[in-house]
């Protein structure tokens, strides 16, 4: 035992003992160098945000347009160190003597708050609360005239902080005629803070607005008035607006005002005139689900407004089937979808003669969306069979197999319990044939039966 411990021993000694390898630490990730130079346009858009860091400090050896528009586009910067840097840059703009430079960059301050990197509300109101100034009120008001949108509702809300009692209704009243509707609206909004006098002043003028949306905002903010309600009421329910309607009906329920007594008086009396008083009393008698006298009829289906046209198609089509089917050959939009839904109530084999001869006549020259809604008044199967028949009669043959394999694309597992049993067999034989002959891609038919 002891002779084989010590072999064991000898040979473990003459056994080198293998250290284990040293691993050379990795290299550190190579960084971009810093930019070697002073030109902070081109540090601002470097791709290294040491550099953009930088150039943010470089930035504010002088102020100008330029330089401010640089440090906004910085404020959503990806890198956090860089938008501090910004926010930094910006306060130096932040006094009287930049109010034209602020008011020029509107829109890409304006657009901060849509930015989601930071949080920029801070950043708006401080630059709010610059503009507010009395030294910049002269720079402000000037360019409130000219704005639109977020920038023109912004302007309005520095403006409004520095108007006593006697200047706001006075700035308002000016607002009303501000070619922007939010703007607009900002100033009806504002009546709900004024005394009744001035701010019944202010809805006159929205009341009066060419724009529907204005009016029913206006209506809704004077039925806090007692003085002249019922009366206003009954003037809206005929608005032209059929928002405006839909308040007024609010109203009229909760004051005690009778829609139908409004509406047959104005029946009753004489006929429109205009455009806006058609759509009013038609409007009314539409929400009523009242039908108009017989010699409305026919002045009113041959309005020149399209609009009022498809108002009267939409209250007396239902009880007149070819006023509707003429209707289809309107160039209104409106009227023509009037037309399309009321077509789809009539009977199919009352308009089949004239449906399928005018297809075969127009069916190139019209334009797609009708074409395609004209085709869909048919059954189904009465569908493909009408182009099955175009291809078969017309010389442009490839032209129609189209058609139909675009036709069959579109459809599946069809449902159709208007078109004849012997009718459909003859559909479906001719599909048959065209796909045994490889016309029609394999497995057409099946798709639809």
């Amino acid at each position: 035992m002891w002779k084989f411990w010590l072999k064991g021993l000898t040979r473990n000694r003459q056994e080198p003992i293998v250290a284990e390898p040293v691993v050379p630490p990795a290299p550190e990730p190579e960084q971009e160098p810093p930019l070697h130079t002073t030109d902070w346009q081109v540090l601002v858009k470097s791709w290294a945000g040491f550099d953009r860091e930088a150039g943010l400090k470089a930035i504010r050896s002088s102020q100008s347009t330029m330089r401010l528009a640089a440090i906004l586009e910085r404020l959503n910067d990806w890198v956090p160190q860089v938008r501090v840097a910004a926010v930094e840059a910006l306060d130096d703009y932040l006094t009287p003597q930049h109010a034209e430079s602020l008011i020029t960059q509107m829109p890409a301050i304006m657009a901060l708050g849509n930015r989601k990197r930071a949080d920029h509300t801070a950043t708006i109101k401080k630059v709010e609360t610059t503009l507010a100034m009395k030294e910049c009120l002269a720079c402000c008001n000037e360019a409130f005239w000219v704005s639109r949108g977020v920038s023109a509702r912004f302007l309005f809300n520095v403006l409004i902080q520095t108007k006593g009692e006697n200047d706001l209704t006075l700035f308002l009243v000016e607002t009303m005629g501000h070619p922007d509707l939010a703007a607009r609206q900002m100033a009806i909004a504002k009546t709900q803070e004024l005394a009744g006098g001035p701010a019944q002043r202010v809805i006159a003028l929205g009341l009066n607005n060419a724009s529907g949306i204005l009016r029913t905002q206006s209506f809704r903010a004077a039925m806090r008035f007692q003085e002249g309600r019922i009366r206003l009421i009954e003037q809206f329910l005929v608005d032209p607006s059929s928002a405006a309607r839909s308040a007024a009906l609010w109203a009229a329920s909760q004051h005690g005002v009778d829609p139908s007594r409004i509406l047959l008086e104005r029946l009753a009396g004489e006929m429109p005139i205009s455009k806006a008083q058609w759509l009013g009393v038609l409007g009314l008698a539409q929400n009523l689900s009242v039908r108009v006298p017989e010699e409305w009829v026919h002045p009113g289906i041959n309005q020149r407004s399209g609009a009022v046209r498809a108002l009267v198609l939409a209250i007396e089509g239902n009880h007149r089937p070819e006023m509707i089917v003429a209707a289809l050959h309107d160039p209104s939009q409106a009227v023509f979808d009037v037309a399309i839904k009321g077509a789809h109530l009539l009977v199919w084999r009352n308009i089949q003669a004239e449906m399928t001869s005018r297809l075969e006549r127009e069916w190139v020259t019209l334009q797609p969306s009708r074409r395609r809604a004209l085709h869909r008044l048919m059954p189904k199967w009465a569908q493909v069979q009408f182009l099955l028949e175009q291809f078969q009669k017309r010389s442009n043959a490839s032209y129609w197999l189209e058609q139909i394999r675009l036709w069959i694309d579109e459809h599946y597992m069809i449902f159709d319990r208007l078109t004849p049993k012997s009718e459909r067999e003859q559909t479906i034989q001719h599909l048959t044939e065209l796909e045994a002959t490889n016309a029609l891609p394999t497995g057409s038919l099946a798709r639809l039966i």
